[in-house]
């Protein structure tokens, strides 16, 4: 009640100071109460940890801007994905969801000369990719992986509902979900990810945020819950040695 009080008095000050300056106190209230009103969108269930504490000493990350590319991960998120990497000495990955290949950029970036990853995407012939296609001009659904990193990179083709993942099982250091953002989906990526992922290795899944609260849904009904990490969209998970 302390509080409630406390702010309602700020509100008041606010107002006989500068009542426009109220459209951006209520714009932030606004968006708390979106992330909470929803219990399949509040995160405050996860516990949370800082990127740059996932390590213990330091180490060099590398991230790539894509200016006027508008998709994927922060800078943050990329940090944070840098971060995952290096814990696991990842020299293996498998992405679920390439789409214009910001992330896989962040991924290939941080990993070995000799490391590898796997980058699964729909076929061109699919209906939700013809959506896609749609909706972004030819040139803005471009993939932007650099030349420098291309040989790093296999490019996967399928729907991932039907995806084969006997090749790699038990094979990955670490695997990101990003792909299509239903439950189902969410849960298969997940299910086939961790078949893929080796014991200690980590998965992690962008996008846990209120605005996507199929993906909170089922995050929360992990066992044990994932992290997510602060000023990020990222939560992850390490799987039991």
């Amino acid at each position: 009640m302390s509080k409630l009080i406390s702010f309602i008095a700020r509100l008041l000050r606010i107002t006989c100071r500068n009542p426009v300056d109220l459209i951006h106190v209520m714009g932030i209230a606004n968006a708390t109460a979106v992330q909470i009103e929803n219990p399949d969108s509040d995160v405050r269930i996860f516990s949370t940890v800082d990127y740059s504490s996932i390590l213990d000493d330091t180490c060099r990350f590398s991230v790539q801007t894509f200016p006027g590319v508008g998709a994927s991960v922060s800078l943050t998120e990329a940090a944070a994905l840098a971060a995952l990497i290096k814990l696991t000495k990842a020299k293996s990955i498998f992405e679920f969801g390439t789409y214009k290949g910001v992330s896989t950029t962040q991924l290939a970036l941080n990993l070995p000369d000799d490391g590898v990853i796997y980058t699964l995407d729909l076929p061109e012939d699919h209906p939700v990719y013809i959506d896609y296609r749609k909706l972004a001009s030819a040139d803005g659904m471009r993939i932007v992986v650099p030349e420098d990193q291309a040989h790093k990179v296999k490019y996967l083709k399928a729907d991932s509902a039907v995806f084969d993942t006997a090749p790699y099982r038990g094979k990955m250091d670490l695997v990101f979900v990003d792909g299509y953002h239903s439950y189902e989906y969410v849960k298969n990526d997940t299910e086939k990810g961790l078949d893929m992922l080796r014991p200690g290795g980590i998965i992690a899944w962008h996008d846990c945020e209120a605005g996507r609260p199929e993906i909170v849904r089922y995050l929360k009904s992990l066992s044990p819950l994932p992290k997510l990490v602060t000023s990020t969209f990222l939560a992850y998970s390490v799987k039991p040695s």
